[in-house]
Order: structure tokens, then C-alpha cells, then sequence
């Protein structure tokens, strides 16, 4: 009897050992909302210029938005208040100023404590130290936790995908968007499709369109904002007879390059107006290069929140589906 208990207890102790020592399968998802950053100092660092140095890069405007917001939505804890349940947090900073301290280092790493996790760990001898250190590293700090969050919405939408809108894209286009549920209507025309929630008050639009490819001019800034403004006054209605999306040129759009999937794409953002009415706010695109069908594919969404500053974490989930995209070798069997 004593023999056929013993074994049981052994398969139970087995899997306990293999729980404790799982690096992956158990751990918890990352908590907190969209955009929140909590960062572990001691208080006497928090009010030094060294703390106010970290929380200035955090906190500093994110680019693009009609009103301020911050990068990150900014917290800040105590090391002897850093709990179990905070380590589960999905961005964090943990910090160290010591004489102890080796080397003056800035160390990223993923899912420590829990899934889908981005942190960050700035160790440095010294106060002065410790801003040289945040200051020249600035970029890689935002860019690091930047894309995590991207990550996190690109899963997201993955699993809640709109499957009709993203077959129509493939059809026509030959690409993959992974284009999210709440995206509910569509308006289709030739070499143009928008996609939008459907709702008066405040919504989210995605765009794609598609124009020949005339030379390495085709991707100047001129030529994309020129583009872009004669097929949203073709396309974009407003809501008064008349009335048009256009680019708001009174505060210039942010052109950059940037990679996705080993293909170099051209990214801008700025502020929409409507010609004819009041309406407003940001907007982002990604310009690629169909070089087989001599072809440019826009992918251009925009935000309209008039009675909310929340605009950030909705364009965030807007430049995560655009950095779904992704070449297919076939168009599907019709």
C-alpha cells in the first residue's frame, strides 16, 4: 500500500520541481495599462538631478499629437517598496547608484518576471554618472521600450484579427496587414481601401493605397505629403458638403526611414485638418516600395479624439498594425 502512495507523491514533487524551475511556461503575463513605466529608485535619488534627469526622458513628449502627452506614463517606487505583484509590470526601470557599482552600464532584458515584460536596469557609481549615462543612451532607453509596446499590440491583434478586411488587402495588394476587429466599416475603390470604426464622435481610420513609383522622388517628403493630400480630398469626405481630410501644414510632419521585415520604408506622422470644418488630429504613414509591380503601398491611419487626450496608445496600436506588413509570395487562389 505504502509503495503504490509513494509513486503519485513523486509525479506530484516532479512537477512542482519543473514549475519552479520553468523559465517560460509559468510565468504571468505583463500587468499594467498601455504606456505605463514604472521606475524602482529611493527617494534621495527620485529629487536629485539624477532622477530627474531619467523621469524627464520618460515623461518627455511624444511626437505627432494635436496636445502634450507623455512618452510614458511615469510611476516611481521605492527598492524596499518594489513588491512581488510590481514585478510584474510590463515596462520597468531599475536603478542603482553605488561606489560598489563596477562599470557605469545601461542592461535590457525581456520577460524577467513575467511575460511580455521589457526592462531595464541603469547601474552607475555616481549621481553625475548615473545622467552622462541615461543622456547618451536616450534613443535605445525609448526605442527599446517603444517597441515593446509595439510587440505587445501586434500579439494582441494577431488574435483578434478582421480577417475579411485583411483577405481584402491581400487580394489586392498581394500583402499581409494584420488589420485589428475594431476596424468594423470599409470603403473600397480602385487602388484604395479605408477602414474605420464607424463612429461619429471620436474613431480610428486605417488607409491603403497604392500609385506608381516614378523614381527615388517618390518617396521625398513633398512628393508623399503632395500625394497624400490629392487622394484624402478624392477619398475623405467630411461631414459638411464640400469639406475634405487634408495634412495640417501649420506644424510641419516628422519624416523618417526605418526597417521592417529587411525592407527599408519611409515613416511620417503630423496633425489632419478637415477643409471646411472643424474637425482635427494625428495621423501616421508608412511608405513601401512594390518593386515587382513598380508600385508605392501606403499605409496611412489617422486618430479623432476631439474631447480626450488619449490619442497616444491609439496611434501606438495604429503604427503596430502598419509594422504587421509583410510581403506575400502569392496572391490566394480566388
Amino acid at each position: 500500500m505504502d509503495k503504490l502512495r509513494i509513486v503519485p507523491f513523486l509525479m506530484i514533487f516532479t512537477l512542482f520541481l519543473y514549475a519552479c524551475n520553468s523559465t517560460d511556461g509559468y510565468k504571468p503575463n505583463a500587468g499594467g495599462k498601455a504606456g505605463e513605466l514604472l521606475i524602482v529608485m529611493n527617494n534621495s535619488i527620485k529629487s536629485s538631478n539624477a532622477g530627474k534627469t531619467l523621469i524627464g526622458v520618460a515623461k518627455q513628449p511624444y511626437l505627432g499629437l494635436p496636445q502634450p502627452e507623455p512618452m510614458f506614463d511615469v510611476s516611481v517606487t521605492t527598492h524596499s517598496g518594489f513588491n512581488d505583484f510590481m514585478k510584474t509590470y510590463r515596462n520597468l526601470v531599475l536603478t542603482k547608484i553605488s561606489p560598489k557599482v563596477e562599470v557605469d552600464t545601461i542592461l535590457y532584458y525581456k520577460d524577467v518576471w513575467a511575460k511580455g515584460q521589457a526592462m531595464v536596469r541603469v547601474n552607475a557609481k555616481t549621481e553625475e554618472a548615473f545622467v552622462n549615462l541615461v543622456k547618451r543612451n536616450e534613443i535605445k532607453f525609448l526605442s527599446f521600450f517603444n517597441k515593446a509596446e509595439r510587440d505587445r499590440s501586434i500579439k494582441s491583434f494577431r488574435k483578434y484579427i478582421n480577417k475579411e478586411f485583411s483577405d481584402k488587402i491581400r487580394a489586392e495588394w498581394g500583402v499581409f496587414v494584420s488589420v485589428p476587429t475594431t476596424l468594423q466599416r470599409i470603403t473600397e475603390k480602385k487602388d484604395f481601401i479605408w477602414m474605420n470604426e464607424g463612429s461619429a464622435a471620436a474613431s480610428v481610420g486605417l488607409m491603403v493605397y497604392s500609385y506608381p513609383y516614378a523614381g527615388k522622388g517618390t518617396f521625398s517628403k513633398e512628393f508623399l505629403l503632395n500625394k497624400r493630400d490629392s487622394i484624402l480630398k478624392k477619398n475623405i469626405p467630411g461631414p459638411t458638403d464640400g469639406s475634405y481630410m487634408a495634412t495640417e501644414m501649420q506644424f510641419p510632419p516628422i519624416y523618417k526611414t526605418t526597417n521592417i521585415n529587411d525592407e527599408k520604408v519611409v515613416e511620417m506622422r503630423g496633425l489632419w485638418k478637415v477643409i471646411g470644418d472643424m474637425m482635427g488630429g494625428p495621423w501616421i504613414l508608412q511608405a513601401h516600395l512594390d518593386k515587382k509591380n513598380n508600385r508605392v503601398i501606403v499605409l496611412d491611419g489617422y486618430v479623432y479624439s476631439p474631447e480626450k487626450a488619449d490619442k497616444r496608445d491609439k496611434i501606438r496600436q495604429l503604427e503596430a498594425v502598419m509594422y504587421s506588413y509583410k510581403k506575400l509570395e502569392k496572391k490566394p487562389n480566388k
